[in-house]
């Protein structure tokens, strides 16, 4: 009944008055019966660094992978280093009955002249630091994939011994490059995009010459012969780039594969096969050891100062310790704030904060799931009014320092009646895409402490 009442609430700021004279009848019985108004910002809270989960990267009952995934690494002293790689599964290209396409060349003695694997860049997130040059290299799958189970972004493969990159870095940029020479395009206009390209090695153009027939005659045979690829950064890149191996753009045009370049047999004019992408399942890696993130994932409780990072990365444990003061009451709007901090040595130039910060909770079955709010007003980026009841984007206090103040109405009338635990989590969202990471102001900091303010309605 009460989270019904904050609705309806919330609904009533949307309707616009049709009369303009005041209604007196009744109003002496109204004022004896109106209800009190209330404000508290004294509830007693404890902050903590904890992990986040692994990111569900593949959803084999939809056969969905995620959309994109960073690539790179990252270190410091505060966030300590994470690893970011990927898995990439190419198959045959299909016609347009759905049935794989040969390749001409298996049926010729034709040679394939090099063999480049391009991956398209998400313009939109593409990079995070300002590296532009990744060394990088791209191993070999040991056996295929199993397509018949989820996987998250801690998954890992067994990994043959060969090496099948004929380059040690790759450069990216956002500025849309030349795809392949005009003279293998079709209508012999040059083709453009946004990628990332990855010659092999003689050695391995050397091995695919050998094949026969069988071999491009289903994605099964394919597969024992190329598994796929892991793709890791070799060193420390200093730097994320976020890749996109499927457009989400409506509209746009798939180019990211393996290309396959040979001589086209009637006119020795070059040409190419291009086997798409067919899965992509990134590795997350993190280490915290020796850094102030490693400390404050310890047993204590950590209510001076908090992180968050993205892509499962670390998030912060909320927890109420006395609710008690809120019962008998409508919740009208609860919101917690919490002030971006600096720590000496560590650049946000370089490592730009989030944009947005979410709250969420772990369910019965302990899976980490988005508050009521969310759920119930929907996505926060759909409209400027959720995105005003929801909070959570970064703001500027009247010192121009940084804060975020996520909102979490609903969510608190559920707490203070028991229906959930005392206990919510702050990430960095969207949770799948945004690397970035914050040093935030606890409880109990020092500079500027973080703070929760409910608003509420005593009812008789």
């Amino acid at each position: 009944m009460k989270q019904f009442i904050f609705l309806a609430l919330v609904a009533l700021t949307f309707v616009i008055p049709s009369c303009t004279e005041p209604i007196t009848v009744g109003s002496d019985i109204l004022n004896v019966d109106r209800a009190e108004l209330g404000q508290t910002m004294d509830l007693e809270f404890t902050t903590k660094v904890v992990r986040d989960d692994t990111i569900l990267t593949f959803d084999a009952s939809v056969n969905a992978a995620i959309a994109g995934f960073t690539f790179g690494t990252l270190e410091d002293d505060v966030f300590g280093s994470v690893k970011h790689g990927a898995y990439l599964i190419p198959n045959l290209s299909r016609n347009s009955s759905g049935f794989a396409r040969i390749p001409p060349f298996a049926f010729t003695d034709e040679m394939v002249d090099s063999v480049v694997l391009i991956i398209p860049i998400d313009t939109a997130n593409a990079f995070y630091g300002n590296t532009r040059e990744f060394n990088f290299r791209l191993g070999r799958l040991a056996s295929p994939v199993d397509q018949e189970q989820d996987y998250y972004s801690n998954v890992s493969f067994p990994r043959g011994f060969e090496d099948l990159n004929r380059e040690s870095s790759f450069f990216a940029t956002k500025t849309p490059r030349l795809l392949y020479d005009t003279l293998v395009a079709s209508n012999g206009d040059s083709v453009l995009g946004s990628h990332i390209r990855i010659p092999f090695t003689d050695q391995f153009v050397t091995q695919l010459n050998l094949q026969d027939t069988a071999t491009f005659e289903s994605d099964s045979a394919f597969w024992s012969f190329l598994a796929g690829f892991y793709l890791e950064p070799d060193g420390n890149t200093d730097g994320l780039l976020t890749l996109e191996p499927q457009p989400t753009r409506q509209g746009a045009t798939p180019f990211g594969g393996l290309y396959l370049f040979y001589p086209d047999t009637a006119n020795q004019e070059p040409t190419f096969y291009r086997a798409p992408l067919f899965l992509w399942l990134p590795r997350y890696e993190k280490n915290y050891t020796g850094s102030l993130a490693g400390s404050l994932l310890g047993p204590d409780q950590d209510n001076e100062q908090v992180l968050l990072s993205g892509q499962a990365g670390l998030m912060t444990e909320i927890t109420f310790t006395d609710l008690s003061a809120l019962e008998d009451v409508v919740i009208n709007q609860a919101e917690i704030s919490f002030t971006v901090e600096e720590v000496s040595g560590y650049s946000t130039e370089d490592r730009p904060i989030p944009t947005f910060v979410a709250l969420y909770y772990r369910n019965e079955e302990g899976v980490i799931t988005p508050i009521d709010d969310r759920v119930r007003l929907g996505n926060p980026f759909s409209s400027d009014i959720i995105r005003q009841f929801l909070g959570g984007e970064d703001l500027l206090d009247s010192d121009g320092d940084s804060f975020y103040r996520p909102r979490f109405s609903v969510h608190m009338q559920r707490m203070v009646s028991g229906e959930v635990p005392p206990t919510i989590y702050m990430r960095v969202v969207p949770v799948d895409i945004d690397p970035s990471r914050v040093i935030l102001g606890g409880p109990e900091s020092s500079v500027k402490p973080a703070t929760v303010r409910v608003t509420f309605t005593e009812l008789d």
